[in-house]
């Protein structure tokens, strides 16, 4: 699933190729990743241009007319497959669901899964559908992160999964933090100094900023507007690595199930 380096390297493309350009043409293959209907989106953003992609952790939000009386809000959640693309194909492609014309330049939407959704929202900053999404990793400072840690039990690994404390962390980068951080997966925040918050929280938001210059992570299905794959995988420490030997201490990493979900580290680093 894309998280928040492949979400930002979406909305970056986004930004750079879009803004200011007008919404001149929708084709609806698949409605149903259209919300509250094909009809409804369609009315609130066709002719109208855009003017702002806002990221809030792996949700995207496209706003359109910003500076008319009512702007319309459109908001993308690519969940397992979704993915946005520039480059056209040379032939048909049944996964390709919504294509866009900006002025000219066609954005295609292709979720082999069909569980990505584009969903009219209203607000860009706050979207009451985002009622159950806390601070963007990226944006939130440390002692309000802490606060919401101190007084939590469960794994430090299901903890940085939980969109309610902070959003945008996923599987591969929240092992990633933590081996880089020398913190346990199992070790709960409740039982953390400030010094081993602190490390947890600069590695998090050091491994988000490192994977986004690299354009995220693909494994299997994400790849950028120009259908390029991340190029964060060969800078991976222990995700997806279980057997092999850790490339600081040698030993060898172990894979593990938290809160059901894989879990890699290192039992010589990470004790």
């Amino acid at each position: 699933m894309p998280e928040l380096p492949e979400v930002e390297s979406v909305a970056r493309a986004l930004r750079a190729a879009l803004t200011g350009r007008r919404l001149t043409g929708m084709r609806v293959r698949h409605a149903v990743c259209l919300e509250p209907s094909a009809g409804a989106v369609r009315r609130a953003v066709l002719g109208r241009r855009l003017d702002r992609v806002h990221r809030r952790g792996k949700y995207l939000i496209l706003t359109f007319g910003q500076d008319d009386p009512a702007p319309a809000h459109l908001m993308l959640h690519l969940r397992m497959t979704g993915q946005v693309l520039f480059e056209p194909v040379d032939r048909p492609d049944r996964h390709v669901h919504l294509v866009l014309d900006f002025d000219g330049r066609e954005v295609r939407y292709r979720d082999v899964r069909k569980f990505g959704r584009w969903t009219l929202v209203d607000d860009a900053e706050n979207p009451s559908a985002l009622d159950h999404v806390g601070p963007d990793m990226l944006e939130i400072r440390f002692a309000a992160w802490a606060d919401r840690l101190r007084r939590r039990r469960a794994p430090f690994k299901s903890v940085l999964l939980d969109q309610g404390v902070a959003a945008g962390v996923g599987n591969i980068y929240a092992d990633e933090a933590l081996f880089r951080a020398r913190v346990h997966p199992l070790r709960r925040p409740a039982d953390c100094d400030e010094a081993e918050l602190r490390r947890v929280y600069d590695a998090v938001r050091g491994v988000l900023r490192l994977a986004v210059e690299h354009g995220g992570t693909t494994f299997l299905d994400f790849r950028d507007f120009h259908g390029q794959p991340g190029n964060f995988r060969r800078k991976l420490r222990v995700f997806q690595r279980d057997g092999e030997p850790c490339r600081d201490c040698g030993g060898e990493l172990e894979r593990i199930v938290v809160g059901g979900r894989g879990t890699h580290f290192c039992p010589v680093c990470q004790r």
